[in-house]
This record gives C-alpha cells, sequence and structure tokens, in this order.
C-alpha cells in the first residue's frame, strides 16, 4: 500500500471541513487509513520491546490518532506523503512517552509487576524482569536521535526501519535515484551512532 490510496485533493477537502466543525469528515479521513496506521503502528512497535511487552497495538494507536487530529487542527499536509509522515511521527511520539514511562517505573517494582500466565495448568505466573541496566535507555535515545535527523535523512531511515521499505521502494516513492537514498541512509547511520556514541541498541 502506498500514500497515493488516499488522494491528496480527498484529504484537503475533509481537512477543510472537518476544520468548519464537521466531525464527519475527521471520522471519513481515519477510516480511510485506519487499516494502514494500524500495521504501521504494529510495525513500529517492534523496535519498541518495552513497550510490546506491556501495550497492544490498538491502544497505541488510539492515542496517537488523538495525537493526530490534533496536529491536524493546526497543520495541513502538502500531499498524502506528508501526511502519513505526520501519523508516524504521532506514533513514535506515543511510543516515545510509552517508554519513557515504563522506563521510570524501574524502581517502582517494575521488576515485579506479574504477568499474565501462559500455562493454565500450573498456577505459576511469569513476572517481567526488567532488561539490564541502560538497555530502556538506549531504545528512547536512539529513538529521540532519529527524531533528530535531518528531514531527508529521517524521511528515509523512517521509511526503511519503521515501515520496512526497500531503498528501489523509497527511490519510487520520493522520484529520486537510488545512490540518493543510499547517500542518505549511510548519513542518517553515521549521525545516529555519532550522536549515540556508538551504542546502538541490540
Amino acid at each position: 500500500m502506498t500514500p497515493s490510496d488516499l488522494s491528496t485533493g480527498r484529504m484537503n477537502r475533509l481537512l477543510e471541513e472537518y476544520r468548519q466543525g464537521d466531525e464527519r469528515a475527521i471520522n471519513e479521513l481515519l477510516s480511510a487509513v485506519m487499516d494502514r496506521l494500524f500495521r504501521l503502528a504494529r510495525k513500529m512497535m517492534r523496535s519498541y520491546p518495552i513497550v510490546r511487552r506491556w501495550e497492544e497495538s490498538d491502544d497505541i494507536l488510539q492515542n496517537a490518532v488523538l495525537r493526530l487530529t490534533r496536529a491536524l487542527q493546526q497543520t495541513t499536509p502538502q500531499d498524502t506523503r506528508a501526511f502519513y509522515g505526520l501519523a508516524a511521527e504521532q506514533i513514535r511520539r506515543e511510543l516515545l512517552d510509552m517508554a519513557r514511562r515504563y522506563r521510570s517505573q524501574r524502581g517502582a517494582g517494575f521488576e515485579q509487576a506479574p504477568m499474565p500466565s501462559t500455562d493454565s495448568g500450573s498456577g505459576v505466573v511469569a513476572r517481567a524482569v526488567a532488561p539490564a541496566d541502560g538497555y530502556l535507555d538506549r531504545w528512547a535515545a536512539f529513538h529521540e536521535a532519529v527524531d533528530a535527523l535531518p528531514d531527508d535523512e529521517r524521511e528515509v531511515f523512517s521509511l526503511v526501519f519503521y515501515h520496512g521499505w526497500t531503498q528501489p521502494q523509497i527511490a519510487g516513492l520520493l522520484d529520486m535515484n537510488e545512490r540518493t537514498i543510499r547517500r542518505y541512509w549511510r548519513a542518517a547511520c553515521v549521525r545516529l551512532c555519532e550522536r549515540l556514541d556508538g551504542e546502538m541498541p541490540a
């Protein structure tokens, strides 16, 4: 599925109606993109292991959609590509906030928090074990560093890392040659490595 699934004209019309007070317009817009946003949220959660342990994709998406609707009251994406970029940004911010919240709970009994048992016969309840010191911090710092990348590098890196696109697919989407995409990708990786002092999360 590509950004062309929602036309720019339809998006702009619905956003204008939404800003004029028609709540049905935002509902129609979100209905048109919800399946794609759900898949995106589920894929992005894979790189937030601590959030994935405790939250469902539906919950993350619900909160991210609230962020998105607020953002759309103030911002008009240039096209559907920018719209999906804005949506991905809201999902990433929600995931980062969740990661920070669970990270802050580590010193308040987080290591002993009960998890649902997967063994219905034994009566044993599994318990969450906090990752090694610095693990959550490295992931949070990584995603924050991605947010701070220059626009072109962030877009290419996000499409590869979060969306799972190949470099040839990105070249077609952005109407660029693959050499330029590779250059943005390498530059983003170098910048991230430098910002994180070479300590990329595993």
